[in-house]
């Protein structure tokens, strides 16, 4: 399973035999299992990742109640910022509040992953538990 995992060229959807491996091991993670560890595989446990990577020269954040002018920095974020760009939003009722321009972080199609170490280092491995 672990060889299945870390196969890059080609893919273990490639391999014939590591097709069925890998889907009883998908099947067994979307029931809330857990992936295989032993001290030998110097696999990370199961991690979860819903979006892609803000843009360089943007941050992650989670926009706050207030109409998306409160934002926290955080790597789970929903929202892509930049905060080296801020605009003074002025209205007469409420005063002026800073606000930054920000766009929606796209969304990995496949979220779930498992950090395993090889020879070569360390090597993310994504996958999806869609369908299982």
């Amino acid at each position: 399973m672990l060889l299945c995992s870390a196969a890059t060229s080609p893919g273990w959807p490639s391999i014939p035999y590591c097709v069925p491996v890998m889907q009883t091991l998908f099947r067994i993670l979307a029931k809330g299992g857990s992936w295989p560890n032993c001290p030998e595989a110097r696999a990370s446990g199961l991690g979860y990742e819903p979006y892609q990577a803000c843009s360089a020269g943007q941050t992650p954040v989670l926009a706050g109640d207030d109409a998306g002018m409160a934002l926290t920095e955080t790597p789970h974020g929903n929202l892509c910022a930049d905060l080296s760009k801020p605009r003074q939003d002025c209205s007469t009722d409420a005063g002026c509040r800073t606000r930054y321009p920000t766009t929606p972080r796209a969304t990995r199609s496949e979220p779930y992953f498992v950090d395993i170490v090889t020879a070569n280092g360390a090597q993310r491995f994504y996958f999806s538990l869609q369908g299982y």
